[in-house]
């Protein structure tokens, strides 16, 4: 339990902003108590893991070890390939549980823009099946890597026809995503006259008007300006539901995310937990450069 126990305590912590303080407040515990938990030098007892699982609201298996529950399962794919004039993607399994945040690596020509298409439905692989349990009309959410705005409407407008699209409109709605974007001086401007860095916050709202079970980011902040890329990771981290983004900031990852997983040459090279790859004293670059070196399977 030690080495992934410590290491999860200490993502689910961060990621619910809970201080050390805090958390042994709620656990009747001292604050070294739970220190000595995240360094694995001591091990609570069953009554505070039990505890500790209320509070993160995840089951003991994902406490202790990562590990999901099978009726979680939001999206499975399953000996998938694809060709073009070439083979791109080559048995590929992946599955992502309810509360997975999972980064996709690798180079360019990788198969990484392939592997979302097909969860978006919109290729069909030539073998192997994609089963989403989920109705993509209403459960899944996408930012795409290039913005799909309307230039010729003003940002409120905007916000207001994708909202009734997604048949999520009302003033207040409007408003309010307006302000938590931080868009309100932007409201009546063109979206055409908008910086890079707010037509990706803007096209990051639309992803995000309707709560999803899925939410698809294909290199979200490329093009945001820093202030944007700040702001983004950290209304992420409030997002619902599961998430698989393309990305290379490996900071961040080591922040939102709970696993990765590196494509190179059409396979998925290697793929591991966030935690266990902490728990290893690794960062996600150290890790990603490893494993990229090697190309070795890790399932």
């Amino acid at each position: 339990m030690k080495n992934v126990f410590k290491s999860q305590l200490s993502v689910l912590r961060q990621r619910k902003r809970i201080s050390q303080e805090v958390l042994a407040q709620k656990l009747f515990v001292s604050r070294q108590s739970v220190s000595k938990w995240e360094n694995g030098d001591a091990e609570p007892d069953i009554d505070k893991l039990i505890s500790l699982s209320d509070i993160f609201a995840v089951d003991l298996d994902f406490l202790l070890a990562g590990k999901q529950r099978t009726d979680d399962l939001i999206l499975q794919l399953q000996h998938v390939s694809k060709s073009f004039q070439k083979p791109v993607l080559k048995d590929v399994n992946l599955s992502v549980y309810g509360r997975d945040r999972i980064a996709l690596l690798g180079g360019n020509g990788s198969g990484k823009t392939t592997i979302v298409n097909l969860i978006l439905g919109l290729l069909q692989p030539d073998e192997g099946i994609v089963s989403q349990n989920f109705k993509p009309q209403e459960d899944l959410s996408v930012m795409p890597q290039e913005n799909m705005l309307i230039e010729s409407l003003r940002v409120h407008e905007h916000i207001a026809l994708s909202a009734q699209i997604k048949r999520q409109y009302s003033p207040t709605l409007v408003t309010d995503m307006l302000a938590k974007f931080k868009l309100q001086q932007q409201s009546k401007t063109l979206v055409s006259q908008l910086s890079g860095g707010q037509k990706r916050r803007l096209s990051l709202l639309i992803s995000l008007i309707r709560p999803s079970k899925l939410l698809v980011l294909d290199e979200p902040t490329v093009g945001m300006d820093l202030e944007s890329i700040d702001f983004f990771w950290d209304y992420l981290d409030h997002v619902g539901g599961s998430v698989v983004t393309i990305t290379h900031d490996f900071n961040q990852i080591d922040k939102y995310f709970t696993s990765v997983v590196l494509l190179k040459d059409g396979v998925i090279a290697a793929k591991e937990s966030v935690a266990t790859i902490h728990s290893k004293n690794q960062t996600i670059e150290q890790w990603y450069r490893i494993a990229n070196k090697t190309g070795s399977e890790k399932q």
